[in-house]
């Protein structure tokens, strides 16, 4: 008989954390359009944030480990937001707010790491799939309520105004991390989060900071070695579609808020959009519209990466066809295909991913997706704004679309035979 589920009281950290990031994200865009930066700033800005994940997951990971708790490294975390997240909000020049922002990125990420770590600490086995179901509920009331309370700040108040969320935010998960985590006796490993698909999946799905262990030359040399053969191409096939999911995506969202603000979209009106894009996330990783995606079938990630291409492909039309206050209505129909696609395809591409994991090395699996999954959102965003200024918006949509397409490409061709993957043959 299974245990009875009691949801542990540390789960209402995650709400303020992604409070955070869906607060400074659009904060630190438009701050900087604001402050007469270029789309090229803002994607450096990403691209900072984005590359400062591969070194900050190891080393998180690594103090995790030395230190065995769970509380010290969440309130280091959550001290070092405060102090980033307060100099943004007091700087008024672009290149140190870049620089501050790779700083709170790295604070940032060490948050997951220690959330990865309660769920495996504090919920059974036997429960982990409601636990990994309950955080990522969380995560969208967090990212809810981030852009909910900026969207009320704008309606008074001026963008700066919206700094000082995050900053409140930040106090409150410090306050929750002292007063709710409690350091369990007996420690679990980071390595066992891999060998459980709902908790790998549902931390996958939350941020793509999950190095278990640092890639090695042997690793590197062991996947080029696989995807080589026919019967062991599974996962680098993944990881390239993966990469390519990312590269899409970051290109497109880079260079998506500046083109709105360009368009002349009042500050109130994009972060409704972002409200409107989280409420379809929330609801597309719902049972009833993401449970086929869950059994890890490679036919809905083409249609759904399908989907997600189409819409990056209109949005590159829209940016040539359409100005002013259309671009918010076409936005709604765009965010609404792009909220589905999103959700169906990462928990479709993870749950593959757990299914083909190794059974050795499976941290070193890991390390090698995530690594390239944080390098190829970094190339997205950094050539996102320098694409939008020299060439235009639309040339940067298109080539998002292009890279949505090669990735169900690559998963058409090596799933086609099988279209439905059954359990694992190995």
């Amino acid at each position: 008989m299974a245990e009875k589920f009691v949801k542990p009281r540390w789960l209402y950290a995650i709400i303020p954390f992604y409070a955070i990031q869906s607060c400074i994200g659009t904060y630190i865009t438009l701050r900087i359009l604001d402050l007469g930066g270029s789309v090229i700033a803002v994607g450096l800005a990403s691209s900072a944030f984005n590359i400062v994940l591969i070194p900050s997951a190891f080393i998180g990971g690594r103090i995790a480990d030395y230190m065995g708790k769970r509380r010290p490294l969440l309130a280091l975390s959550a001290v070092g937001q405060l102090f980033t997240l307060s100099l943004i909000a007091m700087s008024g020049d672009v290149n140190l707010m870049i620089g501050f922002y790779a700083v709170y990125s790295f604070f940032s990420s060490l948050s997951p790491t220690v959330f990865s770590l309660l769920l495996m600490d504090t919920v059974s086995k036997e429960n982990l799939g409601e636990g990994s179901a309950l955080s990522f509920k969380y995560m969208i009331y967090g990212s809810l309520a981030g852009n909910v309370f900026g969207f009320l700040v704008l309606t008074s108040l001026p963008l700066t105004a919206v700094a000082l969320l995050p900053i409140g935010f930040s106090t409150i998960l410090l306050f929750l991390s002292l007063a709710l985590v409690k350091d369990s006796k007996a420690a679990t490993e980071r390595q066992a989060i891999a060998f459980n698909s709902d908790a790998l999946i549902a931390r996958l799905t939350h941020l793509p900071v999950l190095l278990l262990k640092t890639p090695k030359v042997d690793d590197i040399r062991g996947l080029v070695r696989d995807a080589r053969g026919a019967l062991t191409r599974d996962i680098p096939l993944i990881m390239a579609t993966n990469a390519l999911f990312f590269l899409g995506a970051n290109l497109f969202f880079t260079s998506y808020t500046p083109f709105l603000k360009a368009n002349n979209l009042s500050y109130l009106e994009i972060t409704g959009l972002n409200i409107f894009i989280t409420c379809i996330n929330g609801l597309a990783s719902t049972q009833r519209f993401s449970g086929f995606s869950k059994k890890g079938d490679p036919g809905m990630v083409v249609e759904f990466m399908s989907l997600r291409a189409m819409a990056f492909l209109f949005a590159a039309i829209e940016s040539i066809y359409f100005f002013g206050h259309d671009v918010l209505y076409v936005t709604l129909l765009l965010y609404l295909l792009i909220g589905m696609a999103y959700t169906n395809i990462t928990i479709g591409v993870n749950a593959l991913l757990y299914r083909f994991l190794p059974r050795e090395g499976q941290g070193g699996t890991l390390g090698i997706y995530s690594a390239i999954g944080s390098v190829a959102m970094f190339l997205g965003s950094f050539l996102s704004g320098n694409i939008s200024f020299f060439f235009g918006y639309s040339v940067t949509f298109l080539l998002s679309s292009f890279a949505l397409f090669g990735a169900a490409s690559l998963f058409e061709w090596h799933f086609k035979p099988l279209r439905r993957v059954e359990e694992e043959p190995y």
